[in-house]
């Protein structure tokens, strides 16, 4: 199975050797130089893992990292560091970052493709993934798709959506989803959970009509609605 990979090193000999080994495996490599971009590939692309340099120029691979955690479609990509740096400090820093792994230089082609493949395959054994036609969800990493192309939810967005696709076709009264995706939020009402129907309905087009309105009750993830 191919994954697409981020490669982030301000060294070209050690990109090079990085995307040879892995598009040999048959993996698509995505390369930066520094954390700015490695940031906008982030936003833009469907990342499957990170190999981060720490000693990047600006913004770090640790703080990189750490941004990574902070978001909710990013928070589950694993991380291998690549790194010169040797001082135990270094290496647990990396570590309390958020980082899956660590690979010291100079390495060998053959040891970073069995860290990468190791990680992948925790990762998507990990991976809980609803699937429909031309509509993918991908849960651990907030991922929406239609038709190969990504969507943009916002968190409250993708939280009833998960929480009407795990209903298993039952209902999901406007109450239980401002228990499960508000939670403590007191300044919410059952008109909030309209208004992000309402929006979630718009984005997931064609596959919008599947949420189906229970008069007075709720909503319901009706699949039996694609084939109208």
């Amino acid at each position: 199975m191919s994954y697409n990979i981020l490669a982030v090193d301000d060294d070209s000999d050690i990109l090079e050797l990085v995307r040879y080994t892995l598009e040999k495996e048959g993996h698509k490599v995505h390369f930066a130089i520094d954390g700015t971009e490695a940031m906008g590939i982030l936003q833009d692309e469907t990342i499957d893992l990170a190999i981060l340099d720490i000693g990047l120029p600006g913004l770090s691979g640790v703080e990189i990292c750490r941004r990574m955690k902070r978001e909710e479609r990013l928070r589950t990509i694993p991380v291998i560091f690549v790194t010169a740096r040797t001082q135990e400090a270094d290496v647990l820093i990396g570590f309390q970052a958020g980082a899956d792994d660590y690979v010291r230089k100079p390495f060998s082609p053959k040891e970073l493709l069995a860290r990468v493949n190791l990680m992948l395959k925790r990762s998507t054994q990990e991976e809980e993934t609803y699937r429909l036609q031309g509509f993918e969800v991908l849960f651990n990493r907030h991922l929406v798709t239609v038709q190969g192309r990504r969507l943009i939810l916002s968190q409250r967005e993708f939280g009833v959506l998960q929480q009407l696709i795990l209903a298993n076709g039952r209902t999901a009264s406007r109450e239980y989803l401002l228990e499960r995706v508000w939670g403590l939020d007191a300044r919410s009402g059952p008109r909030s959970v309209d208004i992000v129907i309402t929006r979630l309905r718009e984005k997931i087009n064609p596959f919008g009509r599947l949420i189906r309105t229970v008069t007075g009750v709720g909503y319901q993830w009706d699949t039996e609605a694609m084939a109208g």
